[in-house]
This record gives structure tokens, C-alpha cells and sequence, in this order.
């Protein structure tokens, strides 16, 4: 038994486009030198290569020319030779199809300004355009004046036929004729090599350049998104970090108080309502990277100081804030993260009185308005260091940086009376707070 496998397809559909591999390798030095940006360095070789087999085509219809006009046994003996006019316009079009591309090239390698370099090109390629013009004009204007040169008596002849009435069927060319014949032949060199010597390239070079800076200021939006994708889903990590740091530890002291003393329970309980009525909405907003004001933060900041108070009575504390600055924009949670390190770090540790000081001031500086939020407290501090190494403040200086790079930051400084101040100062912003 025989065994019939099907062939297997592998042409493409007629409108299937080739593979970028199959139209590199295939492609002629023209499509190659378009995947390069227009007057550098690989697209001039590309470029000129594809220009290669042109020229050397005109280069052997000039020679066999040449050698026809050399064979001319018919030619008059005084007739001049156009092998110069052959050279100088072989050697006029080479110049027009390279010379000005070549000077834009080394324009375009400098990497100057986009202006500067746009008129750098646009001078290189009119130099090669004269330069060629003016060596195929020469050329133009030895094959009138040398090789097809009209004798002063042949002139006087062609005056008096015009002027004859028995002349009524021929062809005279006139001196207005041969003027305007002159023009159109100057006319048609300029609109050729106009168009030779790089005018589309500097068309598509311009098109290229806009297209090139929209596509960078997309691929720059882009990235921006990106970026910006990825800081808030790490603000949210750093924020998830936070939040329950808070809440774990007053759950646990509610816990202790209503083993002992259920009034007292109830009363955290009571302040914790109010906490978490302040703070739920910032926790259920879309991503960290939303902005509440200054006002929240501080009724925030308030209730939690109640609760602490209640577990110890001996704290007392102040939350001041300027009207003008509770609809100040600030990140959520920061304050509260600052008050919590100084009741474990500074009030708990400390027996006696102990009070803590919440303030929000405004002061000028360099770079602008400036928000203050200072938390000072009388504890024992963080010994001998005053920089603070815990996950809140870590947190804390990689939110601000996040948010706000290097115009924003956390200071710690010791106090004279004893304890620790902790300022977060940041750009101020006014948020409408609907």
C-alpha cells in the first residue's frame, strides 16, 4: 500500500505581504536605504549604490556616442569634438546625484539642532544642485557655441530667405526662436536636477523628521504611562505595608482594654469608629497615588491620638492647623504613619507626662511654596540615631519620592527638651476638596 502525503503549502496569498527577512534580502538598495533614517551615513551608501547602474548606463551612452561622432566620416573638418560637453555632463549629473546628498550626510553626522540641521542640509543640497547646474550649463552652452556654431554668412543667408516671398514651405529658426529654445532648455536642466539632486529626498527627510518626533514624544508618553504604572503599583504595596501596621496594633490595645477595663474598651472602640470613618474612604479610593488634604489627615490624625489616649492617660497633645492650609493637598496615611512611630518609639517607652504636637505651616523657599507637617514629640527618641530606619518611615520617603522626586522629604531632628521632630515638607498644592 502506497502512501500519498499531502504537499505541504507554502506559497503566500497574491496580497500577503513578504517577510521583512525576504524583502531585506531581496530588496534592491533603493528599499534598503528607506529603512535608515534619510541623509545618514548607511542610507547615502544604500542610496548610492541604487544610483550606481544609472549612472553607468549614462556614462556608456555617452561613450558610444562619443566613439558614433568619432566615425562620422560626413562631419565637416572645422567640427569640434563634443568629447569635453560629454564629460562635463557626465561628470555635472555624478555631481548632482551625489555631491549634495554627500554634503548632507556630513551635515547630518554633526547631530546639530533640528533647525540648525534642517538648514544645514537644505544649504548642502542647494551647493550640489549650483555646482552641477553650473558645470551642465557650460557643457549646454559649448555645444551651442562650438559644435553647432551658425557661420556669420549662413546667418546673413537665413535673414534674406525670411525676408524672400519665394520662400512658402520650410523651416527657419530665428534668433527670438533660438532665444526661447535656450530658455526652455535652462528651464528643463533646472527642473531636472532640482529634482535629481535631492528635492524629494529633503521632502521625505522633513516628513521623516516629524514623524520621527511625534513617534518620540509617543514612545515618551509611553514610557510615562509605564513608569507611572509602576509607581503606583508600588505605592500600593508600600501603602498595603502601612495600613494594617496602624490598624493591627489598635485592634490588639482595644483587645487588652476590654480584658481589663470595658469602659475603657468601649471608648477606644468609640474613637476607633471615628478613625476609620476618616480613613476608609482614602483606603477604598482607585490606587495610592491620590491626593487627600491636610484637613482629613488631621481629623485623622485626632481620633487616633483619642484612642492612644485612652490606653494612655497620661498623653496629652495638640493638632494645629491654619485655616488657609487644610485643603493643602498631601499624600494619605504619611501623618498618621509619623504620629504611630512616635507613640512606639517616643510616648510608650517614656514614663511620665508625655505629649505629642501636630503642626501645619507653609514657608518660601528656592523651588516654591512649601508644606510643612511637623510631628514633635518629648519621648525617648530612637536613642542614639536620629534617621529612622522602620518600614513607616522607609515608606514614607519612597512615597515622597515617588510622588514628588527630589522636592519633597522627611526629616528627623532631635529635640533640646528631648524626643524627636519629624517634618515632611513637600511642594504646596491646593486641592479642591468636593
Amino acid at each position: 500500500m502506497q502512501n500519498f502525503e499531502k504537499p505541504v503549502k507554502t506559497s503566500q496569498l497574491p496580497d500577503q505581504p513578504l517577510p521583512g527577512k525576504m524583502i531585506d534580502k531581496l530588496g534592491s538598495w533603493s528599499v534598503k536605504a528607506q529603512h535608515y533614517p534619510i541623509f545618514s551615513q548607511t542610507w547615502f551608501r544604500y542610496r548610492a549604490l541604487s544610483l550606481a547602474m544609472p549612472i553607468g548606463v549614462l556614462g556608456l551612452i555617452l561613450l558610444v556616442l562619443s566613439l558614433v561622432i568619432a566615425n562620422d566620416k560626413s562631419a565637416q573638418v572645422e567640427t569640434i569634438k563634443p568629447y569635453s560637453m560629454f564629460t562635463a555632463i557626465f561628470v555635472g549629473i555624478c555631481l548632482n546625484l551625489l555631491c549634495g546628498r554627500w554634503l548632507a550626510t556630513l551635515v547630518k553626522k554633526r547631530q546639530w539642532q533640528q533647525k540648525k540641521e534642517t538648514a544645514g542640509i537644505a544649504i548642502a543640497l542647494l551647493f550640489g544642485f549650483i555646482v552641477s547646474y553650473a558645470l551642465l550649463s557650460s557643457a549646454d552652452h559649448f555645444l551651442d557655441k562650438k559644435v553647432k556654431k551658425t557661420s556669420p554668412e549662413t546667418r546673413q543667408q537665413i535673414q534674406n530667405l525670411t525676408k524672400s516671398d519665394e520662400v512658402k514651405v520650410g523651416l527657419i529658426i530665428t534668433d527670438e526662436e533660438e532665444r526661447k529654445s535656450h530658455l526652455f532648455n535652462y528651464v528643463f536642466w533646472f527642473i531636472l536636477l532640482l529634482w535629481w539632486g535631492g528635492a524629494l529626498d529633503f521632502r521625505a527627510y522633513l516628513r521623516q523628521s516629524r514623524e520621527m518626533k511625534d513617534a518620540l514624544l509617543q514612545e515618551q508618553l509611553e514610557q510615562y504611562k509605564h513608569e507611572r504604572n509602576q509607581a503606583q503599583m508600588r505605592l500600593s504595596v508600600l501603602a498595603s505595608q502601612v495600613e494594617p501596621h496602624f490598624l493591627f496594633n489598635t485592634l490588639s490595645g482595644v483587645r487588652a482594654a476590654m480584658l481589663n477595663d470595658p469602659t475603657r474598651g468601649v471608648a477606644i472602640i468609640d474613637h476607633l469608629v471615628d478613625y476609620l470613618r476618616s480613613t476608609i474612604p482614602q483606603m477604598r479610593s482607585d490606587g495610592n497615588l491620590m491626593l487627600t488634604t491636610v484637613r482629613n489627615q488631621f481629623d485623622s490624625v485626632t481620633a487616633y491620638l483619642n484612642v492612644i489616649r485612652t490606653r494612655i492617660p497620661r498623653l496629652s497633645f495638640s493638632v494645629t492647623c491654619p485655616p488657609e492650609l487644610e485643603t493643602c493637598a498631601v499624600p494619605p496615611l504619611m501623618l498618621i504613619s509619623l504620629v504611630e512611630n512616635a507613640v512606639k518609639h517616643g510616648i510608650e517607652l517614656k514614663k511620665g507626662p508625655v505629649e505629642i504636637h501636630v503642626t501645619a505651616s507653609r514657608f518660601d523657599a528656592q523651588q516654591g511654596a512649601q508644606l510643612c507637617l511637623s510631628v514633635a514629640d518629648n519621648g525617648v527618641g530612637f536613642g542614639a540615631s536620629s534617621s529612622g530606619s522602620g518600614i513607616g518611615l522607609s515608606n514614607i520617603r519612597e512615597r515622597l519620592r515617588q510622588l514628588h522626586g527630589n522636592d519633597a522629604s522627611l526629616e528627623l531632628n532631635m529635640r533640646e527638651q528631648g524626643g524627636i521632630e519629624a517634618r515632611i515638607v513637600l511642594p504646596l498644592n491646593v486641592l479642591d476638596d468636593h
